[in-house]
């Protein structure tokens, strides 16, 4: 018996800078996962049908693509978890699809290990075996698996699908790496490092990476920040994983390797959280980032409150309301339109959609159902009676039902949490300036902290500020103004071991004096605020509050343009148009559409117009970006940005996608082990 890595299913059509169609990473992983299932019920007679074993990791990687519900499609009779006990099905075959790990090998040996029950009854399954592994199957498991003659004669197909890492949408991955436990020990505490310099799950995140390139069949160049260490080591253990798995597996093709026309070979880019601990405590007001910041949500999975529109008692407006679950992922479209857009738009886009329905309709009895004044948005509750009177339009009408709920849902807590004026704060301290363009003296500013602390009840949010003004102003200016910081702020101990574990991400809550200043008050008098990222990327977005651009986006755009400076971010093989990037390019300082007037106006948005110039085209091949630490949802829109706006093809990934909260628990975490 003999194992098989899995020839990708993506031909030429994957190609990133083809002319034609493209597909998406997802696209990529349901036709792979779609191939292991035909090629296993293509050996069985026609009317037979087969049991799908999964391990917990292997149904969350079937759950973030394909779907459960397409199975059947495949002859799946059920799915069963190898990890509890099973009912039997003697007269079905069984396909497994397992993360390469000693558990899951361990437990499917044991299926096939005669004992008491199987020697009186016969084994749980038919006498047809197919195994599928999402990595590459270690030589110790391989070893176990042909110890069990049992199970050695019934394997009809065991091969390596090269699936190990989740799909977050069409063109995002993750690893699920990193919730619980938290990874950050290993990622950031030396002790937890081994040979290479790299500890067991950073040497895990690279592998996975290896089985996402395989499905993608890209062979890219490896690029890395020249100061950082860490994406030092995992770029140069890729490299060596990659050639690897290349050079072990001879029918496997690449982008670029010369016998694929209109294609070019990828670049993966590592980058590391540390790089930037600002982006992810942000407050940002897009829906996809609303919706994970301020709302609960979980795998994609959010439940609203839905109003049963005619409920109200007579005499008043209170209308009852039921709890509803929504999926927010690619299978929704409008989600899918409107995730990126500012709330504001989001709410304007739903109401003059449910108001054109509304209109078209030229029954008196709806159009008494949903009265409103011209130009002013539905209210929901007007929204939820013009769905009950429009049956023909119920499914269409259901969905933007839903999704105005979901984004007034964001709006209260928007409004309870006083985010209007804290994101202005937020906003002047990570840009450097005010909404006027004015720079402001940074003491006006810690005053203005001061102020929303002792009118912020929740300790979290304290911490969160707090957090904000330390790693946006690269640390204070004295231990003074950070113990009477400190003692404002009010926080736990362990929301006060998050705040002091930044220093551990390159963070200093006090910057090193520096020699030559004036004595600390008078320096402090003359400070002014400063831009947490100079060289960023100026925003286009009309609105005040929506100021700062995360510092990957600058990367991400420079990277598709060909643009990324070798000595900034060199590559651990020489690149082919390496000279051509010596010199780091200047950013565009392109004026900024956004202007407001007054304070009342920071929430509206601009009237003025501004003409797009024509959209750049990419450089070379598709771009893999790869954020150890985890990737917050400002750097997810941004890379959909760059894409639409260079036409060039980018992936971008993590270890996991994190909200503000998840960032400040595992600084938290920094400290296990710890007295």
């Amino acid at each position: 018996m003999s194992r098989r890595v899995s020839a990708s299913t993506s031909s030429m059509m994957s190609s990133a800078s083809g002319s034609g169609p493209t597909q998406s990473l997802r696209d990529i992983v349901q036709e792979s996962l779609s191939n292991v299932l035909q090629a296993s019920t293509a050996q069985l007679p026609n009317d037979k049908w087969i049991v799908l074993v999964v391990d917990p990791q292997s149904l969350r990687v079937i759950s973030s693509s394909i779907g459960m519900y397409n199975l059947m499609e495949h002859h799946v009779s059920i799915v069963e978890d190898l990890m509890k006990t099973r009912a039997p099905f003697r007269d079905q075959a069984v396909l497994y699809l397992v993360e390469p790990n000693e558990e899951s090998v361990d437990r499917i040996v044991a299926d096939w290990t005669p004992n008491k029950a199987t020697l009186k009854q016969g084994p749980l399954y038919g006498n047809t075996v197919f195994l599928y592994f999402l990595g590459r199957l270690p030589d110790a498991l391989f070893g176990k698996i042909k110890a069990c003659k049992e199970l050695v004669k019934r394997v009809k197909i065991l091969q390596e699908v090269n699936l190990d890492f989740l799909t977050k949408e069409a063109q995002a991955f993750h690893f699920d790496m990193g919730r619980s436990p938290s990874i950050y020990p290993e990622l950031y505490l030396s002790k937890y490092q081994t040979a290479n310099n790299i500890s067991p799950k950073q040497e895990q995140m690279v592998q996975k990476l290896v089985t996402l390139c395989a499905t993608l069949n890209e062979y890219p160049h490896v690029r890395y920040p020249d100061e950082n260490e860490l994406c030092k080591n995992l770029a140069f253990v890729f490299q060596q994983k990659m050639n690897e798995f290349v050079g072990s597996n001879s029918s496997w093709w690449y982008n670029g390797d010369g016998l694929h026309p209109n294609s070019d070979r990828a670049t993966l880019l590592f980058m590391d959280r540390r790089d930037d601990c600002l982006s992810p405590l942000m407050h940002e007001f897009t829906y996809e980032a609303m919706v994970n910041d301020l709302l609960t949500i979980e795998d994609d999975r959010i439940t609203y409150n839905s109003i049963n529109a005619g409920t109200a008692k007579e005499g008043t407006t209170d209308e009852k309301t039921t709890k509803m679950d929504a999926l927010l992922n690619d299978n929704d479209e409008v989600w899918m339109e409107l995730r990126g857009m500012h709330i504001a738009d989001v709410i304007k886009v739903l109401s003059t959609r449910i108001r054109d329905i509304v209109d078209s309709n030229t029954g008196s009895a709806l159009n008494k159902a949903a009265k409103g004044k011209d130009g002013k948005a539905l209210s929901v509750n007007q929204m939820a009676k013009a769905l009950k009177a429009l049956p023909e339009y119920r499914e269409i009408m259901s969905k933007l039902s839903q999704h105005m709920q979901i984004a007034h849902q964001c709006m209260d807590a928007f409004t309870k949490q006083r985010l209007l004026d804290l994101s202005d704060l937020e906003q002047t301290m990570a840009t450097g300036k005010t909404e006027d363009n004015d720079v402001p003296k940074l003491k006006e500013i810690l005053g203005q902290v001061v102020n929303e602390f002792r009118q912020q009840p929740d300790s979290s949010m304290r911490l969160r500020l707090l957090a904000i003004t330390i790693v946006s102003q690269r640390g204070l200016e004295s231990q003074d103004y950070l113990d009477k910081l400190l003692n404002e702020a009010r926080l736990t101990k362990g929301e006060l071991k998050a705040l002091k574990n930044l220093e551990k991400l390159g963070c200093p809550l006090v910057r090193a004096p520096q020699s030559g200043t004036k004595g600390r008050l008078g320096k402090m008098r003359g400070t002014k605020v400063s831009a947490y990222h100079p060289d960023a990327i100026e925003s286009s977005n009309e609105y005040a509050n929506s100021r700062y651009v995360c510092v990957l986006k600058a990367i991400m755009d420079k990277a598709a343009k060909g643009n990324l400076s070798v000595d900034e971010f060199p590559s651990v093989m020489p690149l082919p148009d390496a000279e051509g990037m010596l010199a780091p390019s200047s950013l565009s300082k392109a004026k900024s559409v956004r202007r407001v007037t007054s304070s009342s106006s920071k929430w509206a948005g601009s009237s003025s117009t501004n003409s797009q110039g024509s959209k750049k085209k990419g450089h070379g091949g598709r771009q893999i970006i790869f954020m150890a630490g985890g990737m917050c949802y400002s750097e997810l829109r941004a890379a959909r940005e760059v894409m639409a706006d260079t036409n060039m093809e980018i992936v971008v990934g993590s270890n996991r996608f994190i909200k503000p909260l998840d960032f400040l628990i595992d600084c938290k975490n920094l400290s296990q082990g710890e007295a």
